[in-house]
């Protein structure tokens, strides 16, 4: 019953009703403009890490990596959930009329990041050797994480930015802001590393520089836009609400869910730093990055997909929440589909290219890695699409059970395995949680584990995958090789899966296009 409702409302089909057809046209339309930003900001991370990883030692690029995952894992909880889900109480708010609501839950996430950010600060500076000395060698270790730690607050006020450029502004503002002047900025702070043979300290102090800069330029940007929309003028200091039980009910799970990804961004580091040594670090953190490129596009269509479908839900509108989860998860399983090539049956030549001989024994730790963050990503937003529909409490076990299951694991598996130890622990806790919530969203939604009109699409990723592990295992290609061979298979699965991604509908200039009109159904 449920899976023929899901098949009825799938994305061959669309929800049947012009003007959310529409929206989830202009959400793809956008997010995929989000997609391109993400690709060139991608382009210049990776040559930034390259020109780091080969410009510092193996102890060095480790200590910075560790101070950086400390401060990364420290943005997640900082804002208590509400960055990444702000998007959705602007759009709810924005649709109601309520700006008093709107307002308040604005300012309610900058004040949480503030009122965290402070004893965070305060209190690794009152005891760096309790809190910091104990897991680094040396001084010049616990220099890095007491300076870096201050990007945990504009990192976190960065996600609120965004949530609020998807609402408020064209895609274009976060495209230039996010994804070219950020990445952008880092890669001069590396270059002039590696020109000027400057030291990791000097590397910290860049990046937080950059950071810096680029919330100026938000906050700028975003009073600029509010101007635009006429919104500056109805906000009144004495009217604010506050909607605390609103949002951190609705943030609650995510904030679990931010220690399911706190265990897996910092767990393993702080694992292999008390068992191993920073050059064992090292070899992990150069994976880590690579493998979770996987995620990047469903980091770009989520930007939009989230006050798209908050919108749909307030509505009632389930067919068309349907349509839009479906066509929105085929477009991420198939567009990442090439960076897990490269990143996972092909992962021995892409670390070679990209990082030296000296990590090739990292190879193993990127295809491991790169098979779980691709498996959490290729069937949608399930998390996401949960929470609309009001499954906190699943969510919540769910996000309990992966961060204690996961730091288990690596307490298991590192002692003999080291590195490859902890990305086998990240690989089966991710696959564990996308699993389980999957099968909690047949219900929420009405629809199918997968969609039947996914299904061609879901058959060809997994031959293809299994037809470059193939390729991998008799041939061991080089780079040139590799990359031939995954852009040969990307395209085919492209092609076969358009019926999922209606292209035609949703780019009709592409059927005007030589060659790639043809092609274009």
């Amino acid at each position: 019953m449920g899976e023929a409702r899901g098949d009825a409302a799938g994305p061959g089909l669309g929800a049947g009703d012009a003007h959310v057809e529409g929206a989830q046209q202009r959400q793809i339309r956008g997010s995929a403009l989000l997609v391109l930003g993400r690709v060139l900001a991608l382009v210049i991370a990776l040559a930034t890490q390259v020109i780091m990883v080969r410009s510092l030692s193996k102890s060095d690029f480790g200590a910075f990596e560790y101070a950086i995952t400390l401060a990364g894992s420290a943005r997640i909880l900082l804002s208590l959930g509400q960055g990444r889900l702000l998007s959705r109480f602007m759009a709810t708010y924005d649709e109601q009329g309520d700006h008093p609501r709107m307002f308040g839950a604005m300012l309610l996430a900058v004040g949480t990041i503030v009122a965290t950010s402070v004893p965070l600060i305060a209190a690794l500076y009152l005891f760096p050797d309790e809190l910091i000395g104990s897991a680094v060698d040396g001084d010049d270790g616990t220099r890095l994480v007491l300076l870096l730690i201050f990007l945990s607050p504009l990192e976190a006020l960065d996600q609120v930015f965004v949530s609020l450029f998807a609402v408020f502004t064209k895609p274009t503002a976060i495209f230039f802001r996010k994804y070219l002047l950020a990445p952008g900025l880092r890669f001069v702070v590396v270059l002039v590393l590696a020109l000027s043979n400057a030291s990791v300290m000097f590397l910290a102090v860049g990046y937080l520089l950059a950071a810096a800069a680029g919330i100026g330029l938000y906050v700028v940007l975003f009073v600029a836009a509010l101007r635009e929309r006429d919104l500056l003028g109805k906000f009144r200091l004495r009217e604010i609400v506050f909607p605390f039980r609103d949002v951190f009910e609705f943030s609650f799970p995510l904030i679990t869910g931010e220690l399911s990804l706190l265990s897996l961004k910092m767990g393993g580091v702080v694992v292999l730093a008390h068992l191993h040594s920073m050059v064992e670090v090292a070899d992990y953190r150069v994976a880590f990055g690579p493998a979770r490129l996987n995620t990047s596009i469903t980091a770009s269509f989520a930007t939009l997909f989230l006050p798209i479908i908050a919108r749909l839900h307030t509505r009632g509108d389930m067919d068309g929440l349907r349509s839009t989860y479906w066509n929105t998860a085929a477009f991420v399983a198939v567009f990442t589909f090439p960076i897990f090539a490269l990143t996972g049956p092909l992962a021995p030549a892409t670390t070679v290219a990209m990082f030296g001989e000296r990590y090739a024994g990292s190879a193993t730790v990127l295809s491991v890695l790169a098979v779980g963050y691709y498996l959490n990503v290729v069937l949608g937003f399930n998390t996401y699409a949960l929470q609309v529909c009001g499954r906190i409490r699943w969510l919540v076990g769910v996000n309990l059970f992966v961060a204690v299951f996961n730091i288990g694991l690596c307490f298991a598996l590192a002692p003999e395995l080291g590195a490859v130890g902890i990305a086998a622990a990240n690989c089966i806790a991710l696959t564990s949680q996308n699993l389980l919530n999957q099968w909690a969203l047949r219900g929420s939604i009405a629809t199918a584990c997968v969609d039947r009109s996914c299904w061609t699409c879901y058959a060809l990723i997994v031959g293809g995958a299994a037809l470059l592990a193939a390729f991998e295992w008799l041939v061991a290609p080089g780079i040139v090789a590799s990359v031939v061979a995954a852009a040969v298979v990307s395209l085919l699965v492209l092609w076969g899966s358009q019926p999922a991604l209606q292209l035609s509908a949703t780019f009709p200039e592409l059927q005007r296009l030589p060659l790639v009109g043809r092609l274009v159904r």
